[in-house]
């Protein structure tokens, strides 16, 4: 088990309306940690990066140069392996703004499906979480996106909609072959951003901030 009120996995929080900040607030949000690159906060700007309601923070996982380039591999799977072999010091940017935080955070990129979902397999697999747990709140993301979904196939071309389909689908197996290519290839996520540059004493604030006896921390 994990802390709650810690962490706060989230889509774009520019849908918010002000009863939805309201109660965003009174959960305990202090921080607002958005993950999307450069050009989609120009072309979106989170209401919360004038410092209204929560410390706004940006740290993109895919630069915008990058992100013309995600789309090259051909699967899910390798595209996110494709931003964690590229992205270390993405990631370790990420990680050390959630470890130098007071408070809760809540972090969020466009859909809260790929960016956050990788973010927040790693952070739990930090805090010790059995593999089929972070599989399980990995999958959950079907469930909770279902809706948009059907309004994102909805908008693709007929000839477009099964692969459309197939692409937002969100499997444990994919975040889990994930944790196993960190685990190969670093011995862990905490190795991983150890070679990203992430200081030893962020790494273990982060471990600590989840590792205690409890609920679960990490909400949507």
């Amino acid at each position: 088990m994990t802390r709650s009120r810690v962490l706060v996995r989230s889509d774009n929080v520019g849908h918010l309306n002000a009863t939805g900040v309201e109660a965003m607030r009174a959960y305990g949000v202090t921080t607002v940690l958005d993950l999307r690159s450069r050009g989609e906060t120009i072309s979106k700007p989170s209401p919360f990066a004038g410092g209204s309601g929560a410390t706004y923070v940006n740290r993109e996982l895919i630069d915008d140069a990058n992100m013309t380039r995600i789309g090259d591999p051909q699967s899910m799977f390798e595209r996110y392996l494709f931003i964690v072999d590229n992205r270390r010091q993405a990631f370790a940017a990420i990680f050390g703004a959630i470890a130098e935080a007071e408070g809760c955070v809540l972090f969020h990129c466009f859909a809260g499906k790929d960016r956050t979902g990788l973010v927040a397999a790693m952070l739990l697999s930090l805090a010790g979480v059995e593999a089929k747990h972070i599989g399980s709140d990995y999958s959950e993301t079907d469930v909770q996106l279902a809706q948009q979904y059907e309004v994102w196939i909805g908008e693709a071309t007929p000839e477009d909609q099964a692969a459309t389909r197939e692409e937002l689908r969100c499997p444990p197996e994919r975040i889990l072959g994930v944790l196993d290519h960190i685990e190969r290839g670093w011995g862990g996520v905490a190795g991983y951003l150890d070679a990203a540059g992430l200081a030893p004493q962020a790494i273990d604030r982060l471990s600590s901030k989840l590792s205690t006896s409890g609920e679960q921390a990490l909400d949507r």
